[in-house]
C-alpha cells in the first residue's frame, strides 16, 4: 500500500523503491539523491518509520503501508510544514 492506496506493480523485488515510486507509480516527490542512503532525499516513511528508499529493494516492504512526501498534507502537522516551506521560500 502506498499513501493508503493498494497498487499492483510488475518489478523485479530487487528494484528500488524509490525507482519503482517514482518509475512506476509516477510519484515524483521521492527524489534519488546520493543513493548511499546519506542525503534523505529518497526518504519515505514505512509503517511511521522513516526509511531510505533509495537502498531498499521493493521486496522489501511486504505488506508493509508506504507513506511519499505526496501524502503529507493529508495531516494537519503535514500542511503546517507544507505552509512553512512555503512562507519560508
Amino acid at each position: 500500500m502506498v499513501n493508503e492506496t493498494v497498487h499492483k506493480v510488475d518489478v523485479e523485488t530487487t528494484t528500488r523503491r524509490s525507482c519503482g515510486l517514482r518509475d512506476v507509480l509516477g510519484l515524483t516527490g521521492t527524489k534519488f539523491g546520493c543513493g548511499l542512503a546519506l542525503c534523505g532525499a529518497c526518504t519515505v516513511h514505512v509503517d511511521g518509520v522513516s526509511r531510505r528508499s533509495c537502498i531498499t529493494p521493493v521486496g522489501s516492504v511486504g505488506n508493509g503501508a508506504v507513506t511519499t512526501i505526496e501524502a503529507v498534507s493529508a495531516t494537519p502537522e503535514g500542511k503546517a510544514l507544507q505552509q512553512a516551506w512555503v512562507d519560508l521560500y
